[in-house]
């Protein structure tokens, strides 16, 4: 089956949001599992050559995913995600943010609101991000840091990966 149109990528500094959908050729079960699944999630969220690490992923309205991103050189950004929402295999909400080692916010690096969501879609799935800012300038500061860049990269990981899963 071929893939339909399925990535689209838009920024809006006047909404202060990110609007992501990407198709994946797999089921939503599939898909869900690799956006809330340590062993799953750390092999495709860090864009290449970085490396995801999970130190702790409590996957419930209250709970928190904790990781950092390990560069090539052994550099160290750490990063952590509070769920608000979670309704399994259809949508996850919550607020991300960048930390020390220690989990301590860095107020000096934008935080965001994300709302993702997973629908049946041409015999695979469509996932559905809105991240919200507070901010047009953390909308612009994410952008220039390469956001787009390194998120799609992350997406691409992803579709490899599920393409080898269902081999």
């Amino acid at each position: 089956m071929n893939r339909p149109e399925g990535f689209n990528f838009s920024v809006s500094k006047e909404g202060r949001t990110i609007n992501v959908e990407r198709f994946f050729n797999a089921p939503r079960a599939a898909v869900w599992a690799a956006w809330t699944e340590a062993e799953i999630l750390c092999q495709w969220w860090a864009p290449k050559p970085y490396e995801c690490v999970i130190t702790g992923l409590d996957l419930r309205a209250g709970g928190r995913w904790s990781y950092y991103m390990k560069g090539p050189e052994g550099d160290r950004h750490y990063c952590f995600f509070d769920y608000t929402e979670v309704r399994p295999e259809h949508q996850y909400a919550g607020k991300d943010g960048s930390c020390d080692e220690a989990g301590n916010i860095n107020l000096d690096m934008p935080r965001s609101r994300w709302e993702n969501r997973f629908n049946d879609h041409d015999g695979g799935t469509m996932v559905s991000i809105v991240i919200r800012f507070d901010t047009a300038e953390d909308v612009e500061n994410i952008v220039q840091m390469g956001f787009k860049e390194g998120f799609t990269m992350g997406l691409e990981q992803l579709d490899e990966l599920l393409a080898a899963s269902s081999r």
